[in-house]
């Protein structure tokens, strides 16, 4: 274990670094928030971090995980070893909304600060590349994919209206139901028909009653996308596609099978066919790390900025870093870059992800994840507690 003189130099030579990179690092976010790609299709923005990696003499491995736009960058040996995870997709019609030109540059950042201090203290550094957050979740591959494996600890930071530590995450499952009836007149021979509309408005009816009676931290939401083609037809096919969310993934199989009745009981109510079908892989809830994110609030604090104070936030959305949390010792804290007012997927904080001010949380961002990187470098029995709290050792 490395001395408390040490560390703190150490800490101070990462923060260095990142502010010797700063214009490259700002470059790069403008650059992202410039050319925004949508899920599975950023290719430029693969293509200019892995050569800033290489640059700057990472290992890098391209298409990782059978995905043309991940990669990762590993530099050091032995020792503990910390993954940043670099976000990088846009969404439709909005651009950078959800700031992932922040995300990128800042793990970016982080990665190569502590690379910096490899010949001082023994560890390794793993950038990971993950495309398709906000469709598709990458990060779900990348884990399938052994990418994780091995790695002690792993972290990115969000932008968001508040900065916070901590805020919860649901799993997810995604379910496409149809429903297959018979075609008639509606005013000549109703008689004739079996009318899948009905199916799938009994079946949304039903889920809408069930959604009554659910734990309070779940959620099942969905639409109609097929509902027949003229009114005086009978519809023999309509469908509909919903999501079912909750905290816990035993909990989130018991709503997705009572959800699954709600939809078969339509169809024997109706006398129509039914298909289900669960669609891609699964999100799982977000595991925080507590002991990571308490050594990233000190990191952060120390640096001047100001953390929210107050219960964990659960204002639950899914995401696919969920699924690194529950095979590694995850965070993903946020930090503010815009007023209250202004929320993720607006314009306005498309916007903020360009600012000055998102620009100045991201540098802080990315100096308080290296700068965390080093306590776990230098203090095996900070990485011996994470691995404790995640195997379920620890209490709080």
């Amino acid at each position: 274990m490395a001395g408390k003189g040490e560390v703190e130099h150490l800490k101070q030579q990462v923060q260095a670094e990142i502010d010797r990179l700063a214009p490259d690092l700002f470059a790069v976010s403008r650059f992202l928030h410039a050319n925004p790609e949508l899920a599975y299709e950023e290719r430029q923005a693969a293509e200019l971090l892995t050569d800033v990696l290489e640059q700057h003499g990472f290992a890098v491995t391209r298409g990782v995980a059978d995905l043309p736009t991940a990669f990762t960058g590993l530099a050091g040996s032995g020792g503990p070893r910390v993954a940043f995870m670099a976000e990088y997709d846009a969404l439709p019609g909005l651009g950078h909304a959800c700031g992932h030109n922040l995300i990128g540059a800042a793990s970016l950042g982080a990665a190569l600060a502590v690379r910096s201090v490899l010949d001082r203290t023994p560890g390794t550094v793993l950038l990971v590349g993950c495309p398709a957050e906000e469709k598709g979740g990458g990060k779900i591959a990348l884990v399938e994919a052994g990418v994780f494996a091995g790695t002690d600890a792993a972290m990115l930071v969000h932008p968001s209206n508040r900065t916070e530590m901590v805020k919860l995450a649901l799993g997810m499952r995604e379910l496409t139901v149809e429903f297959f009836g018979k075609a008639s007149h509606a005013a000549a021979a109703p008689d004739q028909g079996v009318n899948a509309l009905d199916a799938v408005v009994l079946a949304y009816t039903g889920i809408g009653v069930l959604r009554q009676q659910i734990r309070s931290d779940a959620r099942v939401h969905g639409i109609i996308t097929h509902g027949g083609q003229a009114p005086n037809i009978i519809p023999d096919y309509a469908a509909a596609r919903f999501y079912v969310r909750a905290l816990d993934l035993a909990y989130m199989d018991e709503l997705f099978g009572r959800v699954v009745s709600c939809c078969e009981a339509a169809a024997q109510a109706t006398g129509c066919r039914v298909k289900l079908t669960a669609a891609g892989t699964d999100y799982h809830p977000y595991k925080p790390a507590y002991s990571l994110a308490e050594l990233f609030q000190r990191n952060l604090e120390s640096l001047g900025e100001t953390v929210d104070q107050g219960p964990v936030d659960r204002e639950l959305g899914s995401t696919d870093v969920g699924n690194v949390s529950q095979v590694v010792p995850t965070i993903q804290p946020m930090v503010q870059i815009c007023p209250r007012e202004v929320a993720c997927h607006m314009t306005a904080f498309a916007e903020a992800a360009a600012s000055d001010f998102g620009h100045r949380a991201m540098f802080a961002a990315a100096k308080a994840m290296a700068m965390t990187a080093v306590d776990l470098l230098t203090d095996s029995s900070a990485v011996a507690r994470a691995a404790a709290e995640f195997r379920g050792q620890a209490s709080r």
